[in-house]
C-alpha cells in the first residue's frame, strides 16, 4: 500500500511545476519515512526541466 504526498510534477519540457498528490511507495526494511515541511527547486531540477535530459513524464525532479 503506498502512501499519499505532495510533490512537484513536471508534466512536459519546459512546463511548469504543478503541485499535485502522488503515491510513495511505503518505507521497506531498514528505511524510515520523514516529514518534509520545505523544499526548493535547484539549477540542476530547471535545468532538466528545459530538455538537458530524457525522462519519462510525468517526473518529480529533485536530488537533495
Amino acid at each position: 500500500m503506498g502512501l499519499p504526498v505532495r510533490a512537484a510534477l513536471l508534466q512536459t519540457v519546459n512546463g511548469p511545476f504543478v503541485i499535485d498528490e502522488v503515491e510513495l511507495e511505503a518505507p521497506r526494511a531498514g528505511e524510515l519515512r520523514v516529514r518534509m515541511t520545505a523544499s526548493g527547486i535547484c539549477h540542476t531540477d530547471l535545468t532538466y526541466r528545459a530538455g538537458a535530459a530524457r525522462f519519462a513524464f510525468p517526473a518529480v525532479l529533485g536530488h537533495e
